[in-house]
């Protein structure tokens, strides 16, 4: 019977939700070493918006990648570059505990854009939690595939609690969804 709802990993959130985390999405131009963010989204566990941009990459968007999330290159034309947003986004990022939805690609994505402009990275990655991996230890399912737990998409795992959220494939809302599955996980009580 899923989920399995293991007592530590509601344990785990609840330690975390402790330190009032805030929640993070990307939309990028790709997955690749050479991909950048061009979007992004960063709320608040109750669903304040604290941060969203455009970004005007330094690479073209590519068809697959505008199938998936619907932002074209005429939608990112006027928009600021990273360099230029980075000091607000920054301010908003600095000595929180930030959770995302398959954290090591959005924190690799991230640092990737960075880099592009040859900027230091100041945060800590100790400070940056994975929902999708919380989830799967939630859930319980032991993948065939893998060792440990199978991993679903954001989607279906909103779907599987309930939240009324969509997986829209864009920033702000992909990260309202991700803080809402985190709070389920957190408010979860098995008995």
């Amino acid at each position: 019977m899923f989920p399995a709802a293991h007592p530590k990993v509601i344990q785990s959130a609840r330690k975390i939700l402790a330190y009032d985390p805030i929640f993070i999405d990307t939309e990028t131009t790709g997955f690749s070493p050479k991909d950048v963010v061009i979007e992004i989204g960063v709320v608040s566990l109750s669903g304040e918006t604290l941060f969203k941009s455009f970004f005007k990459p330094t690479i073209t968007i590519p068809p697959d990648s505008i199938a998936v999330h619907g932002i074209t290159e005429e939608m990112v034309a006027d928009a600021p570059s990273w360099k230029d947003t980075w000091e607000e986004l920054h301010k908003v990022l600095e000595g929180r505990f930030i959770g995302m939805y398959n954290a090591e690609f959005d924190l690799r994505l991230m640092k990737q854009t960075h880099e592009r402009y040859w900027l230091d990275w100041p945060l800590d990655d100790q400070y940056f939690f994975c929902v999708m991996n919380l989830y799967a230890a939630f859930y319980g399912e032991v993948s065939t595939r893998r060792r440990g737990y199978r991993l679903h998409k954001l989607e279906a795992a909103g779907a599987a609690c309930g939240i009324p959220l969509p997986n829209s494939h864009r920033a702000v809302d992909d990260a309202l969804l991700t803080a809402a599955l985190f709070k389920y996980i957190a408010d979860y009580d098995k008995s």
